[in-house]
């Protein structure tokens, strides 16, 4: 066995080897060592280790791999584009881990109790974008992880939150006449329903920046061609492409056609769009080669039309003295041609439209006008997709295929046209025609996005507080007392503890047959739903007994009544005789839902496990 001078010399060997190695090979060799390992042990070796690990190129290069979304205050673009030395980039590392770490801890407070869940939320959203990395990473929790279902549920639910705040601030640049792209504005209703996946606005408009290189590759003599022909080669591009119009009519009111990030994408399902968005995609390339594309409001069928350069026709031909500039009208959703404006005043005629009123349709259309028409569509399909019982298959009515539970997608796409028509609705004090005529008051959407806040969104009280309560400061408006209550109830229920429920009396023993967690199907509804709560007895008020005939039931309003979260992500009131335990191998409906009560879905037993044990402690 060595002695202790033996093992002193090899390490000074060892030592004097790694000392002898060029800086050179040592800052390639730190390329590969994680973050951490640097920070917390090689960097404090010697004084040359610490100037080695303090390079500039170094943490830019870790800020860069480690961290993909970084908020817009940061200006990262920017500063990758600048000198590397003039950024502290070591000290950007260590503030973006920082927010990791706090982002993860205010995380696990969330998942720990169902308490002051709001403020939680409200810290992690105070990060802003810096804290989507650490989010996406807990939306992609391994499955054998022992709270994968919760940690999904809510790390999902604050980026839902911090994409929908992103989103309301666009809009609100959008309103305040701020220089906001077509795809960004449009590129907004894809926040409230993107989830952990891939689509933001920066992403949005990356998709674009690729397809502007596919198309000069595709071209390469494309800065040559006449405005005209270089826009027709921009539709004939995006047609051939199927990244416009839809491949059959029948699925026209699909919820998927209003979103441009989805269309960009969705490669499946041809890129399905509705003509607005076929026009808005048309746009965003057209811009990036060179083109004055703009979207023209042509009633129930949005087009495209582009103007020549200044001072030149569409062909190219320099413009005679009296000469006036027309621009092309084009619908990338249907034709690879040009549309004359004789075929658009035919149209506008069998509209019943007088001629004098053409050219009202056929001038381009403001970015706001735009936003509510997609939110009137999106509308449209959750009007026409409840009105036929909410069916997700393919029978001829709408369908909603985007990233989670369709009936989740459908609430979230909904809650996003309700703040689209409140943010560009009529001011309060504006009069009916005056200007944006063609939007209803923000009044008129308070009430609805109240009963959202109140039901599903109760992370959204600073939305509220900075959207829509300076609307309404003084005390005698009646709507300032309502949307402080609106916010004192939520936040109260939000602060309090949950009245833990125990099984310790007879009833509870004898009568609560079943336990949280466990799955049923509706006898009489035939839905599937998981228990998340139950009463001894019916607990509901005088009214709702009458209303729901309780006491028609056999066993009447003296039996054990149940919460029940539903798989179309209502939450519901069951008596046990309407309730029929199952044991599925896999609630594949429910499980993106049951992260809001429970850990995981336990195979063995078949039952969810709770998260709510706090309320619960016995289920």
């Amino acid at each position: 066995m060595d002695g202790p001078l033996v093992v002193n010399l090899r390490r000074k060997k060892h030592q004097s080897c790694v000392d002898n190695l060029p800086d050179e090979v040592l800052q390639v060799v730190l390329y590969f060592l994680p973050p951490d390992d640097i920070l917390c042990h090689v960097q404090r070796v010697s004084k040359r280790f610490y100037n080695l690990c303090s390079q500039p190129l170094l943490w830019r290069h870790h800020c860069v791999s480690h961290f993909k979304y970084w908020d817009s205050k940061h200006r990262l673009h920017q500063k990758l584009a600048g000198e590397v030395g003039d950024i502290d980039w070591k000290a950007l590392y260590l503030y973006r881990k920082g927010i990791d770490d706090k982002t993860t801890t205010f995380l696990e407070r969330i998942l720990e109790a169902q308490v002051d869940r709001i403020q939680h939320y409200k810290s992690i959203a105070g990060f802003g974008y810096n804290a989507k990395d650490t989010l996406v990473r807990h939306c992609r929790t391994d499955d054998d992880a022992p709270d994968v279902l919760a940690r999904r549920y809510y790390a999902n639910s604050v980026l839902d939150h911090i994409h929908r705040a992103e989103a309301l601030a666009e809009w609100t640049n959008v309103a305040k006449g701020k220089p906001v792209s077509l795809e960004r504005a449009l590129g907004s209703f894809d926040l409230f329903v993107l989830h952990d996946q891939y689509g933001d606005l920066l992403e949005i408009s990356t998709l674009l920046d690729n397809l502007e290189v596919d198309f000069r590759a595709e071209h390469p003599t494309l800065n040559e061609l006449s405005t005209r022909r270089k826009a027709l080669a921009t539709v004939s591009f995006l047609r051939a492409r199927d990244l416009t119009g839809i491949e059959s009519e029948l699925a026209y009111r699909d919820l998927q056609n209003n979103y441009i990030g989805i269309a960009l994408q969705d490669r499946r399902n041809k890129h399905p769009s509705l003509p607005l968005i076929s026009v808005a995609i048309f746009c965003g390339l057209a811009q990036r080669v060179g083109l004055d594309a703009r979207c023209c409001g042509v009633p129930n069928h949005v087009h495209a039309m582009v103007y020549p350069p200044t001072g030149e026709t569409l062909d190219g031909r320099e413009l005679n003295e009296h000469e006036e500039v027309e621009p092309m009208y084009l619908d990338p959703y249907r034709s690879d041609d040009e549309i004359t404006k004789q075929t658009l005043h035919r149209m506008l005629q069998s509209w019943g439209i007088s001629p004098h009123e053409y050219s009202r349709f056929l001038s381009e259309s403001t970015p706001t006008s735009l936003i509510l028409r997609t939110s009137r569509n999106i509308l449209a399909t959750v009007h026409e997709f409840r009105g036929h019982a909410g069916s997700t298959g393919n029978t001829g009515h709408p369908t909603i295929h985007l990233h989670a539970n369709p009936f989740a997608d459908m609430e979230n796409a909904f809650y996003s046209a309700l703040w689209a028509n409140f943010v560009f609705g009529r001011p309060v004090s504006t009069p009916a025609g005056a200007e944006n005529s063609e939007a209803f008051t923000q009044r008129q959407f308070i009430p609805l996005i109240l009963e959202r806040f109140e039901s599903v969104y109760p992370m959204d009280a600073s939305l509220i507080e900075d959207y829509i309560c300076p609307m309404f400061n003084r005390s005698s408006n009646a709507e300032h007392w309502e949307i402080r209550e609106a916010l004192r109830v939520v936040r109260a229920a939000d602060s309090t503890p949950k009245q833990v429920r125990l099984r310790d009396t007879k009833g509870s023993q004898e009568g609560v047959k079943y336990k949280v967690g466990q799955v049923f199907r509706h006898r009489r509804y035939n839905y599937l739903a998981v228990i998340t709560g139950w009463d001894v007895e019916c607990g509901m008020n005088p009214d709702w007994i009458v209303h729901n005939n309780v006491d028609s039931l056999s066993r009447g309003r003296h039996q054990s009544f149940y919460h029940a979260l539903v798989e179309d992500t209502s939450i519901r009131y069951v008596a046990e005789e309407n309730m029929e335990i199952i044991k599925t191998e896999f609630p594949t409906t429910l499980m993106s839902l049951a992260g809001r009560f429970f850990k995981r879905w336990d195979k063995e037993n078949h039952v969810f496990v709770s998260n709510i044990r706090d309320e619960y402690p016995e289920d």
